[in-house]
């Protein structure tokens, strides 16, 4: 690998494919560090042309693109029942790797995963881009500072239109459990991330899953299909320095993302325009809330001020911006081999509280979570 370039092949590059199209070739494209130099997609026509574009080599097969000697690190954008077989094969190849997340479709691949990358020495980032928020950041630097006193409660609320009684052919996959793609993993697993990278691990939680929908409709043809997931999950516990927080995750209903976070001295409310129901899709907005009289003695007549916590030069909208961030990020990691961005061990943490949310609902109990997970 030269010293000063990052030679990419991505799997799942297709110009078909909207995720990769829309975040992570143009992100790419925007840090020279980067060259896209393969493209692997599903067969050898959509390869060929969406190589085209990049003067890139176009492959079908996956395990070819990650013996390419034209090829530094992997990029790995499918959906989640592949990540485990194509990440394995980068990793025994020695590439470095960057997967969306989840990483794989329970937490004993991801485990495999991340065991094997740390072996072999490769550098591996995983898709957690909504830490890359301006928002996210100012807002765990304002509780860092104590702008709002101590933190004593947060509450948040995660919603989506999609994953409910209603599909769409391309995405019916996310309604069965064994592909590792759901609410809980995705919507629910990006929400409780930044959640945690914000005010800190869950110390216990109870949990609930219910589901309203045994079956849903496929949009395109009327075909009634099985679902085995839950549409609605409801999370109560204790973070970082007694934090309590209450969690809503629901599916088929408006899209919304609301985050509150209450402290002696006042709120910070962190919601999302025109919601997508995607903490990581950005289009955030930060404001906070001050209390004039917090110590409960006076008759706080005044009522609490509301400002918009304006970051200038920084307003993201899109995905994109947050991923172009990740990416520059991960190219320091590799050229001046450091470990800043989210990786395979930040995703195992997660998919073990994602095992710790539906052991609790699948028992009646409540999780007490220990360092040792």
């Amino acid at each position: 690998m030269d010293s000063k370039q990052i030679n990419v092949g991505i799997v799942g590059g297709s110009l078909n494919n909207q995720w990769a199209s829309q975040t992570h070739i143009p992100a790419l494209k925007a840090n020279l560090i980067y060259q896209i130099k393969a493209i692997g997609t599903s067969n050898m026509e959509s390869a060929m042309k969406s190589a085209m574009e990049f003067n890139a080599i176009p492959f079908a097969d996956y395990s070819k693109l990650v013996e390419s000697k034209d090829v530094d690190l992997v990029v790995v954008s499918v959906k989640v029942p592949f990540h485990y077989e194509i990440a394995k094969s980068a990793i025994s190849k020695g590439k470095h790797i960057n997967c969306e997340w989840p990483l794989g479709r329970n937490t004993q691949e991801a485990i495999e995963l991340a065991k094997l990358a740390d072996k072999k020495g490769i550098h591996h980032a995983v898709g957690l881009q909504g830490r890359q928020s301006p928002e996210i950041s100012y807002l765990k630097k304002a509780l860092e500072r104590n702008e709002i006193g101590k933190i004593l409660s947060c509450t948040m609320e995660v919603s989506t239109q999609v994953k409910g009684r209603i599909t769409d052919q391309r995405s019916a996959y996310l309604l069965k459990e064994e592909n590792g793609a759901n609410l809980l993993t995705i919507h629910g697993g990006h929400a409780l991330d930044v959640l945690c990278h914000t005010l800190g691990d869950f110390k216990e939680l109870s949990a609930i899953m219910n589901t309203n929908y045994k079956e849903a409709i496929i949009r395109e043809t009327g075909e009634r299909i099985v679902k085995d997931t839950a549409d609605q999950i409801l999370v109560q516990g204790t973070l970082g320095d007694n934090i309590s927080t209450s969690i809503h995750i629901q599916a088929g209903v408006s899209p919304k993302f609301h985050l509150e976070i209450r402290g002696e001295k006042g709120v910070f409310r962190l919601t999302q325009s025109n919601s997508s129901g995607h903490v990581q899709f950005g289009n955030l907005r930060l404001e906070k809330i001050s209390h004039p009289d917090y110590s409960g003695l006076g008759d706080d007549k005044e009522g609490a001020s509301i400002e918009e916590v304006m970051l200038p030069l920084e307003k993201d909208t899109s995905p994109k911006e947050y991923i172009e961030k990740a990416y520059n990020i991960f190219a320091k990691d590799i050229l001046e081999n450091k470990r800043k961005i989210p990786n395979f061990n930040d995703a195992v943490k997660l998919h073990r509280l994602l095992d710790n949310v539906r052991e609790s609902a699948k028992s009646g109990r409540k999780i007490i979570i220990t360092d040792k997970e």
